[in-house]
């Protein structure tokens, strides 16, 4: 995979953020979540994450990119499983951190029902 370097992100004229998908999409004026795709032109809508999948050829959401080379296409397949993991990785600690709240809660509900019994 290419290091991200070689898609520069910052000052990209138009990009609202520094996602490495708007070196290859810009904003359509006044239609929220269209970008227009700089390889092939065709526009895509429901936001950045979908035009990556369309230059990644990911199925399911949205058109593979014909003009797409191999090199960018694998980076950007890449940056989406990178993506995905992070976003499993997150769910999976607040999963944890949710059952160790309960598992405390539940261990100091007896101790408050001790103290209620006691007054």
């Amino acid at each position: 995979m290419p290091p991200r370097e070689e898609f520069p992100t910052k000052g990209l004229e138009g990009a609202p953020s520094n996602d490495i998908g708007w070196h290859f999409g810009t904003l359509v004026p006044n239609a929220r979540g269209s970008i227009v795709c700089k390889l092939c032109g065709k526009v895509v809508k429901g936001g950045i994450t979908r035009l990556k999948e369309h230059i990644a050829h990911k199925t399911g959401n949205v058109a593979p990119c014909p003009n797409v080379t191999g090199v960018i296409r694998e980076s950007m397949m890449n940056v989406l499983k990178e993506s995905n993991t992070k976003k499993i990785d997150k769910k999976r600690r607040k999963d944890e951190f949710l059952s160790q709240l309960i598992e405390e809660e539940d261990e100091h509900e007896g101790f408050i029902d001790e103290v209620s019994a006691i007054r």
